[in-house]
């Protein structure tokens, strides 16, 4: 086990993760999803489908298609795949059987597909932080991808699709619109749990006051500035270009500053999706002693 874990650079705190993530995934499963039936796609939505139809144990369900296709992700997709969704696939299904008897905590559908997103969100994230999976249909996908030409993200939309479908027939429009919701507020989730909650702005900045701007964006929002050597594409004149990430919050701050430096001065104000590095979600994970 040691030397499995030394080869797929997985360390106790990422096995620990999955673990814990994958008891967060059954719970949000146990007492928002599946007694609300909210179809969002997954193996998970599959089990709550066979479960309505037959009454058949959301356990039995999981095991039997996670284990054949944990078995594929080994054969086809290689080692390194299956080793990240073994841990994920058994240990997901277990939770879910073991926890089978907690109550329902709301039947309102509404707060069942916010809440019940919400607490997926962060398990999904969890397990993803320890590098791990919980196999189902992300394996399918992979495989769907591979034999193919679709891509990921479409062999995801292809494979939750078809398991969405098959919920409009059994159940009806109403819980799948739900789900939309839970898969919603689940990925936003997600993006905070890996990344962090605050949101930077890249902006980039073309001004013949370079040095003072430079100046007070290093003393007053105590940020490095990147400076490049641009090209004036009218008359081809040459110039500096700024590139500095803030936070969202200290977007109208530094405007000001930078229109009463240079009114003239050109400004452009990007989405950054992660940062890392001192002052940022770099931080989280290598903390600066």
């Amino acid at each position: 086990m040691r030397e499995l874990m030394k080869e797929y650079q997985m360390s106790w705190q990422d096995i620990l993760q999955v673990v814990f993530g994958s008891f967060l995934l059954a719970l949000a499963f146990q007492i928002f999803l599946l007694p609300n039936e909210i179809i969002s796609g997954g193996v998970s939505s599959l089990s709550i489908i066979i479960y309505n139809l037959t009454n058949l144990p959301p356990i039995i369900t999981q095991y039997a298609f996670n284990i054949p296709l944990l078995i594929l992700s080994f054969s086809l997709l290689g080692k390194d795949v299956g080793v990240k969704s073994f841990i994920g696939s058994l240990v997901f299904p277990f939770f879910t059987g073991l926890i089978s008897g907690l109550p329902v905590l709301t039947e309102d559908l509404l707060l069942a597909s916010i809440f019940g997103g919400v607490l997926t969100g962060i398990g999904v994230g969890i397990v993803y932080r320890g590098k791990g999976s919980t196999g189902g249909t992300s394996t399918v996908a992979q495989l769907i991808s591979k034999y193919t030409n679709m891509s990921l993200g479409n062999s995801v939309l292809f494979a939750d699709g078809i398991i969405i479908a098959i919920g409009f027939f059994v159940f009806n429009m109403e819980a799948i619109m739900y789900g939309m919701i839970t898969l919603t507020v689940a990925s936003r989730v997600i993006d905070i749990v890996l990344v962090g909650a605050g949101v930077q702005k890249t902006i980039f900045i073309i001004t013949d006051q370079t040095e003072a701007i430079r100046t007070d964006i290093l003393d007053k929002f105590d940020r490095g500035v990147t400076l490049f050597d641009a090209r004036g594409g009218f008359n081809n004149d040459p110039k500096e270009m700024m590139m500095v990430v803030i936070e969202e919050r200290e977007i109208t701050a530094l405007r000001e500053m930078i229109i009463e430096k240079d009114e003239d001065a050109f400004v452009i104000v990007m989405a950054a999706s992660e940062v890392m590095g001192r002052g940022f979600s770099l931080e989280k994970y290598f903390p600066v002693n």
